[in-house]
């Protein structure tokens, strides 16, 4: 006779005590390991937009190929790397020599601003039968101000362009290592939730999918919109201070794409460099003087700004992150701190992530609803003023109302 088969052991439940202890314990470790390893937080965060930013097109290539994903990355990989090549092999000779030239007149101009301002106290201008005599105002306070914040900026400004231009240079390695990484995300990138959802209790795995599915709208809202939007508004920037005569104009261009990046103060910073490159460029094929070519500078990207704002920004952002600015401007002051460049120009969607994550956790531990509002707010749409709005609603009031002989014939 077959002896009985002795009852399979399980594992025994840990106490509650137990996995806060533990759970605490692994998060303090986590922590210091990532401090002691930041460094290859850049690589690694670089290579998940990568592979984010990559995905859906290499997913459109397999299923319409059908062919493996692993060959659809490559084929991806390929066109990718050449396009790149060509553009720096097309542009970069050109783009360095702006560089250095940029950072040698901001250099310049950092110097020279506060003889600039001097000239402003006494500047006299005649708008037809206006006439504006600055000499007839007590500016000195306001200039001094001035002069003491902006002459830090440049000179901040130029040194970043030349460490970034350097550091392309010689971040060889790091776009290997971005790469590489990057090629071995997409090529799992599809299963990832899975793994993810894997590893959490089942009765939070609902739960855990909607705070994956919202945090890709987060980056998706961001990332994908602001980088078409940096290409657009780099391109006609630079086309349109080609066209003025502004000397650097590709450089100024490829700035006002970046600094699209830093919410709020980002494109008044790309405005205000390309306004005194202009004031201090000597001469103009327009043969106007230095004060009315930044002007006409200084006009052109109000101009941009009011297009980008009405009409680019509401079709290619789409959703807004729902985000007060001043949250978003802490988070920049943060990011900058903690992560660089990096971390400055992703600071809002960081911030929008991290306000839905630690905000679940936050109603969890006090008992509050769950999902109280949606990530995402309404389309980015400027409001109209108020009287402009009464004028269309009298407008189209107009336009409805019935004439005189429908109203009294019934």
């Amino acid at each position: 006779m077959e002896s009985p088969r002795p009852p399979e052991t399980t594992s025994p439940p840990w106490q509650p005590g137990t996995r806060l202890a533990v759970g605490i314990l692994l998060l303090i470790l986590t922590l210091l390991l990532l401090s002691r390893l930041r460094q290859l937080l850049v690589p690694v965060v670089l290579a998940v937009l990568l592979a984010y930013l990559l995905h859906p097109l290499v997913g459109r290539l397999t299923r319409r190929l059908r062919i493996s994903r692993g060959l659809s990355v490559l084929i991806v990989y390929l066109v990718v790397g050449l396009l790149l090549a060509g553009i720096t092999a097309g542009m970069g000779l050109a783009i360095s020599q702006q560089v250095s030239g940029l950072v040698a007149d901001l250099g310049q101009i950092s110097a020279e601003i506060p003889a600039l301002l001097d000239r402003l106290a006494t500047l006299r201008l005649t708008l037809g039968p206006w006439t504006i005599d600055l000499a007839t105002v007590n500016l000195d306070p306001i200039l001094a101000s001035l002069s003491s914040a902006v002459r830090p900026l440049l000179t901040g400004t130029g040194a970043m362009v030349a460490s970034a231009a350097g550091a392309t240079a010689s971040a060889v390695g790091i776009i290997l290592a971005v790469m590489v990484l990057g090629y071995y995300m997409l090529l799992d990138f599809g299963t990832l939730d899975d793994s993810f959802l894997a590893m959490v209790p089942p009765a939070y795995q609902k739960d855990f999918r909607r705070l994956l599915d919202e945090t890709g709208q987060v980056w998706h809202a961001f990332l994908r919109g602001q980088l078409i939007l940096a290409l657009v508004i780099g391109v006609v920037v630079a086309a349109v201070l080609g066209i003025l005569g502004v000397r650097f104009a590709l450089v100024l261009g490829l700035i006002a794409g970046l600094l699209e990046f830093v919410p709020i103060f980002g494109p008044a910073l790309s405005g205000l460099i390309a306004v005194l490159v202009a004031l201090f460029q000597g001469g103009n094929w327009w043969g106007l003087p230095p004060v009315w070519f930044g002007v006409v500078v200084l006009g052109a990207f109000v101009l941009i700004q009011q297009v980008e704002n009405n009409v680019l920004v509401p079709r290619i952002i789409g959703l807004s992150l729902n985000l007060h600015p001043l949250l978003v401007l802490l988070g920049a002051f943060a990011g900058g701190a903690l992560g660089g460049v990096i971390g400055l120009l992703l600071a809002a969607p960081t911030v929008a992530t991290l306000r839905l994550w630690i905000g679940y956790v936050y109603r969890k531990i006090v008992g509050l609803e769950t999902w109280p509002r949606p990530v995402l707010g309404p389309p980015l749409r400027r409001r109209r003023s108020s009287l402009l709005a009464r004028l269309r609603a009298r407008w189209r009031a107009r336009r409805t109302r019935p004439s005189g002989g429908e109203g009294r014939g019934g």
